[in-house]
């Protein structure tokens, strides 16, 4: 292999394979990333067997040829190098990368590229085109939901439903649910759901900028993987067995109280609040009446805050407290200048989203406090 390619293309490109480098394995040359030149350039290729992603950089390539080197390594590299054009040259004998960067010389060893695992095979046809900004939103929106506990494998994950020309994001931990729908471009016969690791759905939310603009999603035939393309960039994910959560029977159908008010007034009052809940399950407290929800936080032997924020009430008075965290996880990424609370007394869920709307909506679970 010989090709000479700009050292920032193949920082950023390394940037985004990093998260699949699996450094602990048993394997070795998982710890390496898969250089390989392809007809517009190099593609690299990084995976840890359930996640797997790979990005094509143009590159001008004098002679075909593949190898694996260390991740790390290399990355830290190019990123020293700046702009300086960077030549490759493969020694098929020692597995040995020479650099020539600028004014450095740099000799990698690597590990030939047949003791890297087979790639999950792209074979099957777009399913399903989406705006690749709506997606990244809709994904910010739910993977914040899923549950971080591996013993519930199946909450790890987002349930990602199809029917017609509308995608369904779903995700939960059991105290909290988040729903996000949006408007996609159906083009072949999909699964009507698959879970997706909530972790793997960040890496295809990091890739999306100005330049992928879209994001094509295919299946394998054994629907035991998804595909996610973005123009130069490809990532491939296994999905979750299981069964996912009746998650549309905890929705309430109706409320006894609602509350509209301003997103970033909540928020920023939200998080002061916050900074004062510090007892079991970090709750702020939430008294709304009278054209008023007031936030109150308070913890023994360190102190209490309380804030009235003016707010467009309908319905019964209530009062009733939620983990901040989960308060603040949901107000940040809601994308309205308008929130609506609803709720239905002091022990049960609560729904936040945009005022106005029904794309969306975050219910979360209260706790009890004395």
């Amino acid at each position: 292999m010989k090709a000479t390619v700009s050292s920032s293309s193949l920082s950023s490109a390394l940037g985004l394979v990093a998260r699949a480098v699996s450094p602990r394995s048993t394997l070795p040359v998982l710890a390496n990333v898969l250089l390989e030149s392809v007809e517009d350039g190099l593609r690299v290729t990084a995976t840890n067997l359930d996640l797997s992603i790979a990005v094509s950089v143009p590159a001008t390539v004098l002679e075909e040829g593949r190898t694996t080197v260390p991740a790390r390594l290399l990355s830290e590299y190019v990123s020293s190098l700046g702009d300086a054009p960077c030549t490759m040259e493969l020694d098929t004998a020692t597995q040995v990368l020479r650099l020539s960067c600028g004014v450095h010389r740099a000799n990698l060893h690597g590990i030939d590229a047949v003791e890297f695992p087979p790639l999950p095979k792209h074979d099957a046809e777009t399913a399903i085109e989406s705006d690749a900004a709506a997606l990244q939103g809709a994904i910010a929106q739910t993977v914040m939901a899923a549950s971080a506990d591996e013993a519930s494998p199946v909450l790890t994950g987002v349930l990602l439903q199809v029917e017609g020309s509308r995608l369904t994001l779903a995700a939960t931990d059991r105290h909290r649910l988040a729903v996000k729908t949006l408007d996609v471009t159906t083009k072949a016969a999909s699964p009507a759901s698959v879970i997706v690791p909530a972790r793997h759905l960040n890496e295809v939310a990091r890739a999306v900028n100005p330049t992928r603009p879209t994001v094509a999603i295919a299946f394998s035939e054994g629907k035991n993987q998804v595909f996610f393309t973005l123009k130069d960039v490809e990532i491939s994910s296994r999905l979750i067995d299981g069964t996912y959560p009746n998650y549309p029977q905890v929705i309430p159908g109706e409320s006894a109280t609602t509350v509209s008010l301003p997103t970033q007034s909540l928020l920023r009052e939200a998080r002061t609040a916050s900074v004062l809940a510090r007892d079991a399950a970090n709750p702020v407290r939430l008294q709304v009446g009278d054209g008023t929800l007031t936030l109150k936080a308070q913890t023994a032997e360190v102190g209490d805050d309380e804030a009235p924020l003016a707010a467009s009430v309908s319905g019964d008075d209530v009062q009733i407290a939620f983990n901040a965290r989960y308060m603040l996880d949901a107000l940040s990424v809601l994308d309205s200048d308008e929130v609506q609370l609803s709720f239905n007394g002091a022990l049960l869920p609560a729904v936040i989203r945009p005022a106005g709307r029904d794309d969306y909506l975050c219910i979360i679970m209260p706790v009890r406090v004395a």
